[in-house]
Formats: structure tokens, sequence, C-alpha cells
């Protein structure tokens, strides 16, 4: 099964339970970071949140800059369902697609946001994707699991791995749940996600981390071509 498709069918079988799941896992603490990634990343008049989910931070957008009209990514369509319910009467559309084969043309989307979301992606594959569409002097914001010290990091693999495993093989099945543990291994520190932008043509222009440096914000200015 391709990693997309399992995200799909872990996602879509979680939907009723993910947000609660997601705070709890989060000691509460997911809303005030994903305050401080939309409030730190510029949004433009067309903003688009990969992996949107629940849409839990296309309504925050859509609270922080009314007048933007954010679009919210994902290959999961229940929780695309649930985004819609979420945000029905306003601006925003949910789109079921591949972050990897984005519907937007080239140079048309002004910021990208992610939550939880790029350790989850092939990292070459998917910011080549973003360049295409962000238009030159866009903004791509990311907030998810970070590489803090190896003490600290230890921790957060000790944690998720023996004491949320019970709870998250009651909600997922055990390949699911090591799909998520996987992505922890994937995570990158501040520093090396500014390494890897940088080659690609961004310099960061905010950076933050929060829970004992277990999370990190980042957000990074696609620069011009010489």
């Amino acid at each position: 099964m391709t990693q997309e498709k399992l995200a799909a069918r872990i996602f879509d079988s979680v939907v009723r339970r993910y947000d609660r799941f997601l705070r709890f896992t989060t000691f509460g603490l997911i809303d005030r970071w994903q305050e401080i990634l939309v409030e730190n990343t510029p949004a433009g008049n067309f903003p688009v949140d990969i992996g949107t989910g629940t849409g839990e931070v296309v309504k925050k957008l859509l609270r922080r800059y009314p007048d933007s009209k954010p679009a919210g990514v994902d290959v999961a369509p229940n929780m695309l369902k649930k985004a819609m319910e979420k945000t029905r009467g306003s601006e925003a559309v949910f789109i079921q697609a591949s972050a990897y084969n984005l519907p937007f043309k080239k140079n048309s989307v002004t910021s990208i946001l992610m939550s939880l979301v790029f350790r989850h992606l092939d990292a070459e594959k998917a910011v080549e994707e973003f360049s295409s569409v962000l238009k030159e002097g866009g903004y791509i914001g990311i907030l998810d699991i970070s590489k803090p010290s190896k003490l600290l990091f230890s921790l957060i693999f000790f944690f998720a791995n023996r004491i949320f495993r019970p709870l998250g093989q009651i909600i997922f099945s055990r390949e699911e749940y090591d799909y998520f543990m996987e992505s922890v291994l994937n995570s990158r520190s501040p520093e090396e996600l500014e390494a890897f932008f940088r080659k690609k043509g961004f310099s960061m222009v905010y950076s933050s981390t929060h829970f004992l440096g277990m999370i990190v914000i980042a957000v990074f200015k696609k620069e011009a071509k010489d």
C-alpha cells in the first residue's frame, strides 16, 4: 500500500475522533501552536493548507485573514467532508489531491501551510511541487514534531511508542500506529529544516520551538531567482 493510500485510510477511519485524539496527545496545545503558525505565515489572498484534515488551520486562516480565500488539500475524503462542515458558508474550498500533484497553476498560490504534515511527506518531491505553484515571494509555514536534543527526542519516542501506543492501537491498527511512529523518526530539527529549504531557494523568516523543543514552527520565503 502506498503511503498516501495508507494515510487516506488511516485518517478517514478516525475522522470522528481525530480532533479529540490530537488535543489529548498535545495536552490541548495544538490550537495555540496552529494560531502561531497562522500568525507568522503571511497568507496573501490564496493560502493553501496541505494535509488539512478536519480544517482547523483553514478555520484559523479565515479568522485572521477574512479577505483571503483559503484552500484545504487532503488525500482523505472523509476528513475533507468534516472540514467543509466546519467552514460552511465561508469562502474556503476543499480539494482531494496529492501534495505531489497540486491542482493549481504555476505561481498562483500565495502561501502554503502544514500542521503535523511535513514529516509524512517525501520532502524533495513535495517542495518541488510547492515551489512550482507558489508565487515568488510566497511563504511556506510548517508546524511539526522537531528533533530536539538526543535525550528529549528519546523521551518523545518513548512516550509515543510506550505510553500512547495502547490508546493509539484502540483507535488505529498496529500498521497504522507504526505509520505514525515512522513519521516521528522522519522529523527534522529547526537547523535541518533551514538547511533543507535554503538549498531549495527559500530563506527562513521565522522559527520557534515549543514544548521543550519537541515542536517546531518555521516559516520560509521563496526567494527571487537570479
